[in-house]
């Protein structure tokens, strides 16, 4: 475990105490493929877990890149893609050492930024700014929890707009609604433009 992690993931992997994985997609991750707001571009999964959301966008015709830290999901999500003959970029690595050879023209963050510990939380705001191009689009639910300690971390909203300042990022006119996650959380999803 690296010191820029909050928890031992790979540790709860192998233990299975993973209550922040969802048995299917994300609706908002389903809202914004229908709307058509997330369309098929190269895009970056941090912190992407065993998630089924990067199967779902190799499937749809994404040039797929997934960073995680954990050995056991990183061979997770390769053994899926490579069953299903999907393509995809599997990484293992520190996000916080991590860089990529070109900007991304997205980036889906289901439940990194909130695993992180916020005292690192300016540091990987400058990482995704980075890793995005010009206009390029960030996917994030904010985890809302309303309570300290964490992760995952409670991601407050007004927290939120000052990590993301509108000199570098646009925000929308109005956020969707909130989407249900576990007993007592929900997660705000955003899709904020890299200026």
């Amino acid at each position: 475990m690296t010191e820029t992690q909050a928890v031992d993931w790979e540790s709860r992997y192998r233990e299975g105490t993973t209550g922040w994985e969802r048995p299917g997609l994300n609706p908002a991750f389903l809202a914004w493929r229908e709307a058509n707001t997330l369309a098929p571009c190269r895009i970056l999964v941090p912190g992407g877990g065993r998630s089924v959301e990067p199967q779902a966008l190799a499937q749809a015709g994404f040039d797929v890149t997934v960073v995680d830290a954990a050995a056991s999901a990183v061979a997770a999500q390769r053994a899926r893609l490579e069953r299903l003959h999907v393509p995809a970029l599997i990484e293992q690595a520190d996000l916080m050492q991590w860089q990529p050879a070109a900007p991304f023209e997205a980036i889906y963050d289901q439940t990194c930024l909130c695993a992180l510990p916020p005292a690192i939380w300016p540091d990987y705001a400058r990482r995704l700014h980075g890793w995005l191009r010009p206009d390029g689009r960030y996917f994030v639910l904010f985890m809302q929890t309303g309570v300290v300690g964490g992760p995952p971390f409670h991601c407050d909203m007004d927290d939120m707009r000052a990590l993301f300042p509108a000199s570098l990022w646009q925000w929308p006119d109005a956020l969707p609604a909130v989407v249900a996650h576990s007993p007592g959380r929900v997660e705000q999803p955003a899709v904020l433009r890299r200026r």
